[in-house]
C-alpha cells in the first residue's frame, strides 16, 4: 500500500470533490500504467514489421492521446526483445506520449494529430532527458528539419544520445546547456518548443516510490521558480508564430495554471491554444485555464500530468527574427573527408550523405541537419554520429547502423532469433555461407527480421563484432 504524503493528501481534496478524491485515492491501489510506444522512423515504412508489431500487441490498449501507443500489463517484458534493442518502440509512460502530440496538433485548423510537418521545421526539446520525447518528435518531422535536444545535466543526456541514436534519429543535435545561454544564441530561432519543465513529481507517486521519498512541503514553490526561468528563456527562443507546450508530470496548480498564467501576464504576444479535452481523452484544467489539460490516473489510463499549449503572436518584432541562420558558420563546414568517402563508395549503395553538413570534431565526423555554430556550448552530440577516422581508414559508428535501412547498404546479413541475441551479449558470430568470395574485410550490417542491430566486421569467415560495450545486454 502506497503511503501518500499527508500534505499531498490534503492539497488533492482542496482540488477535487469528495467524490473525485475517493476515485483518486482508490487508483493508488492499482497498478501504474505501462506503456511502449512505437517509432514512426523505423515502422512506417516497413509494412511487415507494422503487422508484425500490431499482432504482437494487438490485445493491448491503444494509448487515446496517442495511436503509436499501447498500454501493457506487468507480465509483458518488451524491453527484453530484440526489436526493442532495434529501436521499434519505446517504454514510455503513457501519458508522457501526449504533450507530444499536443505540440504537433495542426496550427491551421488545430486538428490532432499534426500530420504533416514541414520540412524546415526547427524543433527544440528543452528538457530533454532521457529522449522519450524526443524520439516522438523525431518521428514526427521523419528525418527533416532541426530536432535540437538539450537537458543541462550532462550525465542524464548520456542517456538521451543513446536513446536517440537507438531509434535512428539523424536530425538531432544534442546539448547540455542551462536555457539562459541557449536562448542568447538562439533568439526567435525555433518553430516548435517542448519544456517538459523539472517538477515536485506528484503525478509520479504510483509509479516511482523514490518520487515520494524526495517530496518535501516547499518542493513546490521551489520548482515553480525553477520553471518560471526556464519558461521565460523557452519564449524567448520561439519565432513569432511558433507553438510552446509547457507540461509537468505533477497535480499542483502552483506549478501548473500558476505558472502559465503568470506567463501570460507578462508576455502579452503569447496567447493560449485550447487542447481538444474529449478528442484526447483528458480533462481540463483547473481555475480560470479551462483551455489547458490534466491527466488523473482515476479517469485515464496514465499517470499525472499537465499540459499547456502556447502560441507566439505572429507580428514583426523589435529584432528581426533569426530565420536566415545567422548562426552558421562556414568555416567549421568540411569536405568530405577520404576515409568516410571511400567508405561510402565500398558500402553505401546510395550517394551519401545527401542533405545536411558534414561537420568533424577531431577524428569524429557528424552530419549536421543544417550548419550551426556551437562554439562555446557544451554539446554531447553536434548531429548524426557517422563515426571515426582512424589510421586512414573509416570505423562506422552505431549510431550510423542504426540510422540507415539493410537497404542502403552493400553488405548486410540476416540472423536468427539465436545468432541475434549472441550478436547483443557482444558475441562474434560465424558466418560460413556470407561473402564467401569477399577478401577485404567489409563492415556488414547485421540485422534482425531486416531492421539493423549494429556493425560486425568480416574477417576470415566470422563476424567481428562491433557493437559498443555501453549496448551490450547480460
Amino acid at each position: 500500500m502506497i503511503q501518500l504524503p499527508e500534505i499531498f493528501l490534503q492539497q488533492m481534496k482542496g482540488l477535487l470533490t469528495t467524490d473525485e478524491f475517493s476515485a483518486f485515492c482508490k487508483s493508488y491501489e492499482t497498478p501504474t500504467m505501462r506503456g511502449l510506444r512505437f517509432n514512426n522512423l523505423k515502422t512506417v515504412a516497413d509494412s511487415n514489421i507494422v503487422d508484425f508489431l500490431q499482432l504482437a500487441y494487438k490485445e493491448l490498449p491503444i494509448v487515446p492521446w496517442c495511436p503509436e501507443g499501447r498500454i501493457y500489463p506487468d507480465t509483458e517484458r518488451p524491453a527484453k526483445s530484440i526489436f526493442f534493442h532495434a529501436g521499434l518502440f519505446y517504454i514510455q509512460e503513457p501519458s508522457a506520449m501526449c504533450p507530444v502530440e499536443v505540440l504537433f496538433i495542426d496550427a491551421e485548423n488545430d486538428s490532432f494529430p499534426g500530420t504533416n510537418p514541414q520540412p524546415e521545421y526547427r524543433v527544440l526539446d528543452l528538457c530533454a532527458a532521457p529522449g522519450g520525447k524526443s524520439a516522438q518528435i523525431a518521428g514526427h518531422l521523419q528525418g527533416e528539419g532541426l530536432l535540437m535536444s538539450n537537458d543541462a545535466s550532462p550525465s542524464r543526456s548520456r542517456a538521451l544520445v543513446k536513446n536517440l541514436e537507438r531509434m535512428g534519429v539523424t536530425n538531432a543535435v544534442v546539448t547540455t546547456e542551462q536555457p539562459k545561454k541557449l536562448a542568447d544564441r538562439f533568439p526567435a530561432f525555433f518553430d516548435k518548443i517542448l519544456v517538459d519543465a523539472p517538477c515536485s513529481g506528484e503525478g509520479m507517486f504510483r509509479r516511482d516510490p523514490d518520487a515520494i521519498k524526495a517530496y518535501t512541503a516547499n518542493k513546490p514553490e521551489a520548482c515553480a521558480a525553477i520553471q518560471t526561468e526556464i519558461v521565460r528563456y523557452a519564449a524567448k527562443m520561439l519565432k513569432p508564430g511558433g507553438r510552446l507546450v509547457y507540461s509537468t508530470c505533477t497535480f499542483n496548480t502552483q506549478e501548473n495554471e500558476g505558472i502559465i498564467s503568470a506567463f501570460l501576464k507578462s508576455n502579452l504576444d503569447f496567447s493560449i491554444v485550447p487542447i481538444q479535452h474529449e478528442k484526447l481523452g483528458i480533462s481540463q484544467g483547473l481555475g480560470g485555464l479551462p483551455q489547458t489539460a490534466r491527466i488523473f490516473p482515476h479517469l485515464a489510463n496514465g499517470e499525472g500530468h499537465f499540459i499547456a499549449l502556447l502560441e507566439k503572436l505572429d507580428e514583426q518584432s523589435e529584432a528581426e527574427p533569426n530565420n536566415t541562420n545567422e548562426f552558421c558558420n562556414p568555416a567549421t563546414i568540411a569536405a568530405i573527408p577520404k576515409e568516410f568517402a571511400e567508405f561510402c563508395r565500398s558500402h553505401i549503395i546510395e550517394n551519401f550523405p545527401t542533405k545536411g553538413q558534414i561537420v568533424p570534431h577531431g577524428a569524429n565526423l557528424y552530419l549536421q541537419p543544417e550548419p550551426l555554430d556551437l562554439r562555446g556550448l557544451r554539446v554531447a552530440r553536434s548531429g548524426w554520429f557517422l563515426g571515426e577516422c582512424a589510421k586512414g581508414r573509416f570505423v562506422p559508428s552505431q549510431a550510423l547502423a542504426m540510422g540507415l535501412r539493410k537497404s542502403d547498404v552493400r553488405y548486410a546479413t540476416e540472423l536468427s532469433e539465436e545468432n541475434a541475441q549472441r550478436y547483443l551479449r557482444g558475441e562474434s558470430i560465424d558466418a560460413d555461407h556470407i561473402l564467401q568470395n569477399e577478401t577485404s574485410k567489409p563492415w556488414v550490417m547485421v540485422c534482425h527480421k531486416g531492421f539493423p542491430l549494429g556493425w560486425a566486421r568480416l574477417v576470415q569467415g566470422r563476424l567481428k563484432n562491433n557493437l559498443p560495450v555501453g549496448w551490450a545486454v547480460s
